[in-house]
């Protein structure tokens, strides 16, 4: 890794020379395709406090085979290693669109029908009785 290239890139160039895709590397460590993204972006700030960013960065590295070391020297270094996390942000995700479920109030309608139905048959049985 030479000294212009930022953390990202070397993670990007990494990841592209074993033939990953951002969804395939963010499935092998079993993370969001975002920690990805954000880690060759270089939006550490993205992934949460120092001890996330660097507990990521380590795990990718291990992943493409790079040396842990360095990236984590030059991530020290940076600024934005050293300035606390913004706590007065509270990550989320978008919410998700439900799916279009089948309505329920047409099986609740039959099972009361059926429900009636069988009392009605019931109660004339005992009364033919």
């Amino acid at each position: 890794m030479s000294e212009n290239t930022s953390i990202g890139e070397t993670l990007r160039n990494a990841r592209e020379r074993m033939g990953l895709g951002v969804v395939q590397a963010a499935e092998r460590l079993r993370v969001d395709a975002e920690v990805i993204d954000a880690l060759e972006t270089g939006r550490f700030k993205a992934l949460g406090a120092p001890v996330f960013v660097r507990g990521h960065l380590r795990r990718y590295a291990e992943l493409l085979g790079e040396p842990e070391a360095p990236l984590q020297q030059r991530y020290a270094a940076s600024n934005e290693a050293s300035s606390p996390p913004d706590l007065t942000q509270v990550p989320h995700r978008p919410t998700p669109v439900a799916a279009s479920r089948p309505r329920r109030w047409p099986l609740i309608l039959l099972a009361v029908v059926l429900l009636v139905s069988a009392v009605i048959w019931w109660a004339m049985r005992i009364g033919a009785a």
